[in-house]
């Protein structure tokens, strides 16, 4: 009996190693939500950590009639003493624009704390100045492993507002659903994400502990 276990044991380890690069890409499948609807005339917002994905993803759905700005939010700086010696999420987000040639209305959002750090602060920022501007629909653009999570995050900390969140997935160059065990930087994003939407699951308060990404 013991023998037939342990050869079933082996068996279904065997079919598991076999079939590693379906469960690896169901596993990161997971973590991806891209349901944005054309034509809502909303703000896009692009949430901060990676603007060199998300910034052109959030101008081409604006440039195909998603949107009708684009929002940024403001970012706590690491080293406040050194901050000007860097380019501001809205410089980096203007250059693009234009070499990419496409012009949008860019604002960026006030914080409430002196600066975001983390999605959970983003979405207290953004429920603020909804409120204020009446905005009841948004387009949130984020890379495509933290979709979920910060959707989750802004749906949480909106919950009453009557204000509609989507999100749209950012794509990037180095590694994707179907690839991300290959590279550092994928299996870095993949595998610390369930630990970070562990975190927001537990807690609505502006975390400082999970960084933007």
């Amino acid at each position: 009996m013991k023998r037939k276990i342990f050869i079933s044991l082996i068996a279904l380890v065997i079919l598991l190693l076999s079939q590693y690069k379906i469960l690896l890409t169901g596993y990161a499948n997971f973590f991806t939500i891209d349901n944005p609807t054309l034509g809502v005339n909303a703000p896009i917002l692009i949430l901060a950590g990676g603007a060199a994905t998300r910034v052109p993803k959030a101008l081409e759905l604006y440039e195909k009639g998603y949107g009708n700005k684009l929002l940024l939010t403001s970012e706590r700086p690491l080293n406040s003493k050194v901050a000007h010696l860097f380019p501001t999420n809205e410089q980096i987000a203007k250059r693009i624009s234009q070499e990419l040639n496409i012009q949008a209305e860019l604002e960026v959002v006030p914080s409430l704390k002196g600066g975001a750090t983390s999605t959970l602060d983003e979405a207290h920022d953004l429920l603020a100045f909804c409120s204020k501007e009446k905005i009841k629909h948004l387009i949130i653009v984020t890379d495509s492993f933290h979709t979920r999570r910060a959707l989750y995050a802004f749906n949480k900390i909106f919950m009453g507002s009557g204000i509609k969140v989507e999100a749209s997935a950012a794509l990037n160059e180095i590694y994707n659903e179907e690839n991300w065990w290959r590279s550092d930087k994928g299996i870095a994003s993949y595998l610390l994400e369930p630990i970070k939407f562990v975190v927001y699951m537990l807690s609505n308060k502006n975390v400082t502990f999970v960084k933007n990404d």
